[in-house]
């Protein structure tokens, strides 16, 4: 099992699959829920007033923005589509674009994929034979 540091505390941990240690996802944890407490309270919060009543940095809920954790609502500017710039209420793209890549992706694994057409190899010779020495063999 491969060791490594967390980012957040430098803590050594086993690794299993984030970069930060169990403690440290505990308390993301318990930190999204008083994000999550506090938008239950006051439902149209920036993320700079969220940012100051919760300790949650700008970061962590852009973050969150990002992983569809949480959304915005009547918001323009905020978060953008990685694809094409469009604004979006959370992730990372835009729906249309989202479809387009899920169509994209979808092509590449149904089974109806064209295949790239291998080049033509120049047709093999059928194979002759012959001896080592094609002399006849002398007689003693």
């Amino acid at each position: 099992m491969e060791m490594t540091n967390c980012v957040r505390c430098k803590k050594l941990f086993p690794k299993i699959r984030e970069p930060i240690c169990e403690e440290c996802i505990k308390k993301d944890d318990k930190l999204f829920e008083t994000v999550r407490e506090f938008l239950d309270e006051n439902p149209s919060s920036t993320i700079m007033k969220i940012s100051e009543a919760t300790g949650a940095s700008h970061k962590r809920i852009t973050q969150w923005l990002r992983d569809g954790r949480l959304e915005l609502v009547d918001v323009e500017g905020e978060l953008k589509c990685r694809h094409c710039g469009e604004d979006i209420t959370t992730g990372v793209l835009c729906e249309k674009c989202h479809l387009e890549v899920s169509r994209q992706v979808g092509d590449l694994f149904s089974p109806k994929a064209k295949a790239k057409p291998e080049p033509e190899k120049p047709a093999r010779q059928t194979a002759t034979m012959h001896t080592r020495d094609r002399r006849t063999p002398q007689t003693k």
